[in-house]
């Protein structure tokens, strides 16, 4: 990671793009996936907020890690929620 400014965008702008493609799918979807949509949505913020409160206080880190190996180990925490949320998107509107 470059800095942390560029970290928080990242994390900004992925769980931006679940919402706003659960939004679009929440459009098009029948009534009763509405819910479990919404319910992603909501994982997705509480995510979002638990990650940007673990980027600005690393003093909690595990086992004495660098700070380096830290924020990459958040940044990979971030992608592999990304892409659950979107396969869990992917079977709800199936």
């Amino acid at each position: 990671m470059a800095s942390l400014k560029d970290l928080k965008k990242d994390i900004n702008y992925l769980v931006d793009e679940v919402i706003g493609t659960c939004l679009l799918h929440q459009y098009t979807q029948k009534k009763e996936k509405q819910e479990e949509i919404d319910n992603l949505i909501e994982e997705m913020i509480d995510f979002r907020e638990k990650l940007i409160y673990k980027v600005n206080h690393p003093e909690e880190r595990e086992n004495n890690q660098s700070k380096k190996a830290y924020y990459r180990s958040l940044f990979e925490d971030l992608l592999e929620e990304v892409n659950q949320a979107f396969e869990k998107l992917n079977e709800i509107t199936r």
